[in-house]
């Protein structure tokens, strides 16, 4: 794949935000400042939380469309590191929390890795044409959901092995999550290929889908709760700035209890969210023009918390200095190219193991509150 689209990869979780802007956070006064801030400032995204609690991996974009990296932060805000070299992004962990998935590459290629967390034994998954970006492993490891277009169509959320062997697709959209139970995968996706999506959730074994939500819709980036039972996602049409709250809104898996995460009243750019193991705390991205730092904050909105402060030199202010990981990535494997995926009669999903339930209870985090229930109406 050429550098193009790593670099459509690496700003996708700005770009879903930005998609739908101007209905809910065009900056007053200050086109100028918004555009200022894009052409110079770091980004934060792509936050994911480790299944067992420990690392909390993100990347960082250099503005302009140049390189991205990955980040790991514990979340208490310590152990700032840099685990990759750069032209890194989109990481996905695997439910075992001992490696991640990722886009890897230079300037002007890409290339498909399951890495280890420690940033070392890099292991290729092959050529996949079309191929957007990693969506989730699922609950038992043995697939992994990605986004891609092949021909015409798409885009399309469709199943590799953890090997990168294609299996098929599941249904067009994008954002795709996984369920706790693996059977079904919620993403995002429009209505008769109209401008505005909302959330659907798919049926891996039938390939049935459900609408969610719906209304004034531009609903992105879903994120099951570790339980199940509830949705974290931006919805960049469904809160006022100047009002409480945040584009962050939670939904219960019926459509029901949809409300914003009243966060504060600030006119402010997020990212994607991401549940911790405990369903108890939330993670993003988050900034005045464009998501500059990560954040951490209950699921009812309160006890926000920064986690970074970067500085656009790729320092950290208040955590010392930067470390970066001494990975010894291995030379690029030049893997056989794999068969494009093609429909067919889905097999029925495995059951998730036990030592995956015991995980999800997720380990003790530090300097975090005790748990609250999510808001309910």
């Amino acid at each position: 794949m050429g550098g193009n689209t790593m670099r459509r990869i690496s700003f996708l979780p700005v770009a879903l935000i930005l998609f739908c802007l101007p209905l809910w956070a065009t900056p007053e006064p200050g086109e100028e400042e918004f555009e200022q801030a894009m052409e110079t400032l770091y980004q934060v995204g792509g936050a994911v939380w480790q299944p067992n609690g420990e690392w909390i991996l993100f990347v960082r974009y250099a503005p302009d469309n140049g390189p991205s990296r990955i980040y790991k932060i514990r979340p208490d805000g310590t152990g700032l590191t840099a685990i990759t070299p750069e032209w890194y992004a989109n990481p996905v962990w695997s439910p075992d929390s001992t490696k991640f998935a990722c886009v890897g590459g230079t300037e002007t290629t890409d290339e498909l890795y399951v890495i280890d967390v420690d940033g070392n034994h890099l292991r290729s998954l092959g050529y996949h044409p079309g191929f957007l970006g990693f969506e989730g492993w699922s609950p038992d490891g043995s697939m992994i959901a990605f986004t891609t277009r092949r021909g015409d169509g798409g885009p399309y959320v469709a199943l590799m092995t953890g090997t990168g062997e294609e299996i098929r697709f599941v249904c067009t959209g994008y954002s795709a999550a996984w369920h706790p139970s693996g059977r079904y995968l919620v993403v995002e996706d429009s209505v008769g290929n109209g401008p505005v999506t909302y959330l659907f959730e798919v049926d891996v074994q039938t390939k049935q889908r459900r609408q969610i939500t719906f209304g004034v819709g531009c609903d992105s980036v879903p994120v099951y709760s570790p339980d199940g039972e509830w949705i974290a996602f931006l919805a960049s049409a469904r809160w006022q700035p100047g009002t409480r709250g945040s584009p962050i809104c939670l939904v219960r898996r019926n459509g029901n209890d949809l409300h914003v995460l009243e966060i504060d009243e600030e006119d402010y750019a997020y990212t994607a969210p991401s549940f911790s193991p405990d369903g108890q705390y939330l993670v993003f991205g988050r900034g005045k023009w464009v998501p500059t730092d990560l954040y951490i904050c209950r699921v009812d909105g309160t006890g926000l918390r920064k986690l970074t402060n970067f500085y656009p030199d790729g320092q950290a202010k208040g955590q010392g200095t930067l470390k970066v990981a001494k990975a010894s990535f291995a030379p690029k494997v030049n893997a056989k190219p794999s068969a494009p995926a093609k429909p067919s009669p889905p097999a029925k999903p495995a059951k998730p193991a036990k030592k995956e339930k015991k995980e999800k209870k997720g380990a003790p985090l530090p300097l975090l509150a005790p748990p609250i229930p999510l808001k309910r109406h």
